[in-house]
């Protein structure tokens, strides 16, 4: 039964860990626009409107910092590359 049961808690760490990685990919190589959408589309709910820009600055600063920001939008060169 403790065997069970450990093993249930690493799969569910494991699980944990995918998860985390799986959203941090979806956050990499946005650009700052894209960003604060998607920002201010998670943090309106639980953050003030008056102090939503204000967070979302300093969270996209954070993120440049860290490199996780694209400069520039991708370029579609028609390849699909």
């Amino acid at each position: 039964m403790k065997m069970l049961f450990r093993l249930a808690l690493l799969a569910a760490i494991a699980f944990g860990i995918m998860k985390l990685f799986e959203e941090k990919k979806n956050w990499e190589g946005l650009t700052e626009d894209e960003a604060r959408d998607r920002l201010s589309e998670k943090l309106s709910p639980r953050v003030p409107a008056e102090k939503l820009e204000q967070v979302t600055d300093q969270i996209v600063t954070q993120m440049k910092a860290r490199g996780v920001l694209r400069t520039e939008p991708a370029v579609d060169n028609g390849h699909g590359i």
